[in-house]
C-alpha cells in the first residue's frame, strides 16, 4: 500500500507539472494553476473552501491565488444566493484558452498514462478507483 501512495504522488506531481508547463507562457503560478485544475476538474465544488478542503492547502494560499486570477480577469467571484458568506469562484470567457490547454494537457497526460493497458484493464482501474473515492468520501466526511 506504501508504494501505492508513493506512486499516487508521483503521478500527481507529473500531471501538475505537465498542466503547468501547458500554460506557461501565462505566466501563472503553480498555486493559481492548481485553482483553475481543481475548478476544471470538480464541478460542483466551487468555492475557495472546496479547494482547500480537497487539495489541502492552505486559506492564504488559496485566497492570493483566487485574488490573482480575478485581478487577471480569469475568475469571477459570485456570492450564494442562500449564504452571503460561501463565494463560488467561475472562470471567465478570458480564461478559456488556458482551460483548453489544461485540458489538452490532462488528454495527453492520461494517454501517456494508459499507454500499453488495455480497455478492460483500463475498466477494472475505473472501477477499483470509484470504490475508492468513496471510501474516501467517507473518510473526509
Amino acid at each position: 500500500m506504501e508504494s501505492f501512495l508513493v506512486n499516487f504522488m508521483k503521478m500527481d506531481k507529473v500531471y501538475f507539472q505537465t498542466c503547468h508547463d501547458a500554460v506557461s507562457d501565462y505566466h501563472l503560478t503553480r498555486n493559481e494553476v492548481l485553482c483553475l485544475l481543481f475548478l476544471q476538474n470538480n464541478k460542483p465544488y466551487d468555492s475557495a473552501k472546496d479547494i482547500v478542503k480537497y487539495r489541502k492547502v492552505s486559506k492564504g494560499i488559496v485566497a492570493k491565488s483566487v485574488e490573482s486570477l480575478v485581478e487577471s480577469g480569469y475568475l469571477t467571484v459570485v456570492k450564494d444566493a442562500m449564504d452571503s458568506r460561501i463565494l463560488h469562484l467561475h472562470t471567465t470567457k478570458e480564461c478559456e484558452p488556458i482551460l483548453t490547454r489544461l485540458a489538452k494537457a490532462r488528454n495527453e497526460f492520461r494517454n501517456c498514462l494508459m499507454e500499453g493497458i488495455n480497455e478492460d484493464d483500463q475498466l477494472l482501474l475505473d472501477r477499483i478507483s470509484q470504490k475508492m473515492v468513496n471510501n474516501l468520501e467517507g473518510m473526509i466526511s
